[in-house]
């Protein structure tokens, strides 16, 4: 059986423990982009094994769908109210889409891995994520 057959039948069953068996790993697991981008594209590596489902597969049958009214996206795979999942999944993300943005500037997969390489400049991945994500402004307190 095909790890994507097999993986239909996992997510099919429970979409919701999925997150459990293939979320992303924190930025300071990956050594570099090449190495989370393949997580996005061909899976993660399993030693002895080969390599899971890549993310995108998930994310494009799971990642947002509409709610009961019709209204809205959730991600069915990955669990609402945990702090710590949205900010892995946020964190890992921002960098599928800065590859993404720089795909459609028309720059390859290769050139903007390697452009976003150049700005990390030997920073770890969470680090160069600080300096590209948006500033947010100060909270405003109203009196």
């Amino acid at each position: 059986m095909s790890k994507i057959k097999i993986f239909q039948i996992h997510i099919n069953r429970i979409p919701v423990k999925v997150w459990d068996v293939y979320k992303p790993l924190g930025l300071g697991e990956y050594p570099d982009i090449q190495s989370l981008w393949g997580v996005w594209e061909e899976g993660r590596r399993i030693d002895g094994i080969g390599r899971s489902v890549p993310l995108r597969l998930i994310e494009e049958k799971w990642g947002n769908l509409k709610n009961e009214n019709g209204k809205g996206t959730f991600p069915v795979w990955r669990p609402r109210n945990e702090t710590s999942a949205r900010k892995t999944w946020s964190n890992f993300s921002f960098f599928i889409n800065e590859v993404e943005k720089r795909r459609r500037q028309g720059k390859s997969t290769q050139q903007a891995i390697e452009e976003l390489e150049q700005l990390r400049n030997g920073k770890s991945l969470n680090q160069l994520y600080k300096s590209l994500r948006p500033k947010k402004g100060p909270k405003s307190t109203a009196t």
